[in-house]
């Protein structure tokens, strides 16, 4: 996703898409349509994004076109962010599954169950995303999987569901369908709760990968001999976590979430070396234990109302002084990234409101709307670095004038950051002293009201040429 976030639409799309191999040129030539307009008007419904009803029935033949999979139109966007990721030792993949709720789309067919839920319905989705860890650049999407849920047969025994396909291999498939870590490189799987599992840790050491992740399970542990002492008796994950001593500790900047505002934090942390045991009756791809770190942070007094917060992470990366640990840590609260993605498909590009006629329909749509939320994501990232750079080296001397024009302040905009603040004003942003950086939402909605305008002024200039 090396590109600039204020691309025109059309060549944005040729860029993401125009290496897509369809089978036949006039579906790539579709695809760079229907992406361009979506491009350029994300929460668009599909008639409403483009410009006539004979564009809109070819949008429709064309997601529900059985010829090509959602893998294809997706090649060109994985194989660029691939390349990308090769370009830095050092990559986290930042992965989670989110759920699409279409319960009222009545006519849509081969939709799955959500949650444990029989009536409400829709699909999973599982995204892998690549990340610089040095310059916190988001470089694109590794893979995405969507999927139906399958629930528990009502008296399921252990030894059937062992037999089953079970959804927690989600996991596994997403780092085998990316493929082995190249040669003199370390890509670091970063995972919720949800990744606890333990053939898809066995996965990421077969495969080359290294993995920070939050513990669900109080699995069975031992520690090294060297390091055994009588107050580490404890045989359990958790249990072991808990009992250790503080080491060190920070002061961290809670954001906003679940309606707590947001706040500074003190952090005590601990970190251990362990020496994780294969499940006795679980899933396992062997019988060999993996040696890891277990890092714990806790909150010893939080605001009156507030549950204490604590993380224990697990991770294969060896640690050997607090700021490694601080670091995994850190990466880990990264993931938060990965939940906007998701909220930049659900709200930004409004993926539920789609009324397509199948369920791989919807899947062909998700791959032309994965890249275009991401751009979002880029934008918010572009405005948050933004440098005293001059505001020409990010957009051209037309789009400078309408921002200024458009600004209620009428000053002159010298810098790139002056720019985007003024952009996310036109989107709605108050930019008052307490207020966080601009999210996507704003500078979207800023960037929009900008091509409107520029759309008008050029409109004029052909009505009335000088």
């Amino acid at each position: 996703m090396e590109q600039e976030p204020l691309q025109n639409a059309e060549e944005w799309a040729v860029n993401t898409f125009g290496a897509a191999e369809l089978g036949d040129p006039r579906r790539t030539d579709r695809l760079l349509k229907v992406a361009s307009a979506l491009a350029a008007n994300p929460s668009a419904s599909l008639p409403h994004a483009l410009s006539t009803w004979g564009e809109t029935q070819g949008a429709y033949r064309f997601l529900s076109d059985p010829a090509f999979s959602y893998e294809e139109i997706l090649l060109p966007h994985w194989s660029q962010v691939y390349h990308e990721a090769t370009q830095d030792r050092r990559t986290l993949l930042l992965a989670d599954t989110t759920e699409f709720d279409f319960s009222t789309h009545s006519a849509l067919k081969g939709l799955g169950p959500m949650g444990n839920s029989r009536e409400n319905i829709g699909f999973s989705l599982h995204t892998v995303l690549a990340m610089n860890p040095q310059t916190q650049h988001m470089l694109g999407c590794l893979t995405l999987e969507p999927f139906l849920r399958t629930l528990a047969p009502v008296g399921e025994t252990k030894a059937q569901r062992k037999k089953r396909e079970r959804e927690s291999q989600v996991w596994e498939r997403s780092v085998k369908h990316i493929g082995r870590v190249p040669e003199n490189h370390q890509w670091i799987s970063v995972g919720e709760s949800g990744s606890d599992v333990y053939t898809f840790w066995q996965t990421c050491v077969d495969l080359g990968y290294d993995f920070v992740l939050r513990i669900a399970q109080d699995r069975n542990v031992e520690i090294p001999e060297e390091q055994e002492r009588t107050a580490l008796d404890e045989k359990h994950l958790k249990t072991l976590a808990r009992a250790l001593p503080a080491l060190d500790a920070h002061v961290v900047s809670i954001p906003a979430h679940h309606h707590h505002p947001k706040r500074e934090a003190l952090l005590q942390m601990r970190f251990q070396e362990v020496r994780v045991q294969p499940p006795v009756n679980g899933a396992c791809l062997r019988q060999t234990e993996i040696t890891a770190w277990v890092v714990r942070v806790w909150e010893m007094n939080p605001p009156e109302g507030q549950e204490p917060l604590e993380w224990i992470v697990l991770t294969t990366l060896p640690l050997t002084c607090a700021s490694d640990a601080w670091e995994v840590v850190q990466w880990y609260g990264w993931r938060w990234l990965l939940e906007d993605f998701h909220k930049a498909l659900k709200t930004g590009c409004r993926m539920e409101h789609h009324n397509l006629q199948t369920i791989e329909a919807q899947w062909r749509l998700l791959a032309i709307l994965t890249p275009i939320a991401l751009r979002l994501l880029v934008i918010r990232q572009a405005a948050q670095q933004a440098e005293e750079i001059p505001a020409t080296d990010v957009v051209s001397p037309h789009v400078l004038q309408v921002v200024t024009h458009l600004d209620q302040r009428h000053r002159a905009l010298r810098t790139a950051k002056e720019l985007w603040r003024t952009i996310a004003r036109l989107g709605g942003y108050l930019d008052r002293k307490r207020d966080g950086p601009p999210g996507w939402q704003t500078l979207w909605k800023g960037w929009m009201r900008v091509m409107d305008a520029l759309e008008g002024v050029r409109l004029a200039a052909l009505l009335h040429p000088s």
